[in-house]
């Protein structure tokens, strides 16, 4: 092949569609191919492709104790590979990926998709039956990945040693004939390559330090449950509350020190205003159980909080219908709170009491669905 290089954003971009078509159909011949991501230039050829693999080997001189590692279009595809991912495995990829972090997981499964890889290509990208993981953030580079449809294998567009690359003239210049094509969007500036991460089980260790710190991976990695209402005023900012409660007192802490054991509870509403306050009635009722409700603001359900929550929890059918139209793979983490499938009644406009009714019934579904929360 002839070495040709890609300027994206330098006058006026031809299709786009037609520039991906152009780097796939590279990767599919065994080229071999620099890419931009979100932290530092990388290089790649196709993971099916043990003479691209051994080629991307030689180039980079690294040794079979520094694994490359695959990049895959998603948390789904990932799944594909390292089959029996934890609680905590899901969790951090959901939240972290697309984006600078990249996961070590086993693949030891016999189901793994990993066993038809090429040998020589199982033997260059993992190490004690585990694989690195990366989905890169950058809009270019995903999109070669979903168009291609199979993972890549990416490591950094530098020789073993050196300063990573954040330009393609720096992969070139280390690189150079070894390169059938390069892909340019100027000067990355981050000049840290991804985090890695190690998950086995329910835990995690930093391999290598990188922009996503320790302290905001702990964040992330705490479980975090969703209630949905409409206007977020009173059922699922009620539910919140008292579903707090409950957990700290299984937990034998305060409310307050939820987060300190790994549990942030949270509510929304899909149609509800920004900033609003929690009615009146529904602080009062909580106020009755010495719970406060009175710092509540209201909140507009979005994406990322469904794609961030491990259990949602929708007040009616019609809740769950309008998430799972939000975001279709939430399915397996949705249920409505009412364990009989039925519809937790607003009482938004009622008196006292039926502000009291809901709360009790709130109460009594959220200590079925305890053990549930709970779980590993």
């Amino acid at each position: 092949m002839t070495f040709e290089k890609i300027e994206l954003g330098v006058g006026d971009l031809p299709d786009i569609g037609g520039l991906v078509s152009r780097v796939v159909g590279v990767l599919r011949l065994g080229g071999v191919v620099v890419l931009p991501t979100e932290t530092v230039y990388g290089v790649a050829v196709r993971a099916a492709n043990a003479a691209a693999v051994l080629r991307l080997c030689e180039m980079k001189r690294r040794g079979a104790d520094h694994p490359f590692a695959l990049a895959v279009s998603g948390v789904v595809a990932i799944g594909d590979y390292a089959t029996n991912m934890s609680n905590l495995a899901k969790r951090l990829a959901r939240r972290c990926l697309p984006g600078p972090v990249s996961i070590v997981l086993d693949v030891s499964q016999s189901d793994s998709d990993f066993r038809f890889l090429p040998e020589s290509v199982q033997k260059a990208v993992s190490k004690d039956s585990s694989v690195c993981f990366r989905v890169p953030d950058h809009w270019f580079t995903l999109s070669v990945l979903k168009e291609i449809g199979e993972p890549l294998v990416l490591t950094s567009a530098n020789l073993h040693g050196n300063l990573v690359a954040i330009s393609v003239d720096e992969a070139v210049e280390q690189l150079g004939a070894n390169i059938d094509l390069a892909v340019d969007d100027g000067i990355i500036n981050t000049e840290k390559p991804s985090t890695l991460l190690k998950i086995n089980d329910n835990k995690f260790s930093i391999l290598r330090s990188g922009p996503v710190s320790l302290e905001t991976l702990q964040k992330l990695s705490a479980r975090m449950i969703l209630f949905v209402c409409t206007g977020n005023t009173c059922r699922s900012p009620m539910a919140e509350r008292i579903c707090e409660r409950a957990i700290a007192a299984r937990l034998g802490c305060k409310d307050e020190e939820l987060e300190g054991h790994g549990f942030v509870v949270m509510s929304a509403g899909t149609s509800a205003a920004a900033l609003g306050e929690a009615a009146t009635n529904a602080i009062e009722v909580l106020q009755r159980r010495n719970i406060n409700l009175s710092g509540h603001t209201s909140q507009q359900l979005n994406e990322t909080l469904i794609q961030f929550a491990d259990h949602i929890f929708a007040m009616t059918r019609s809740h769950r219908e309008q998430v799972l139209s939000m975001c279709p793979s939430a399915d397996t983490r949705l249920s409505v709170l009412r364990t009989d499938g039925g519809d937790i009644a607003d009482p938004v406009g009622g008196d006292l009491e039926q502000y009291e009714s809901c709360a009790k019934q709130i109460a009594i579904e959220i200590n079925k669905q305890l053990d549930k929360i709970l779980e590993n």
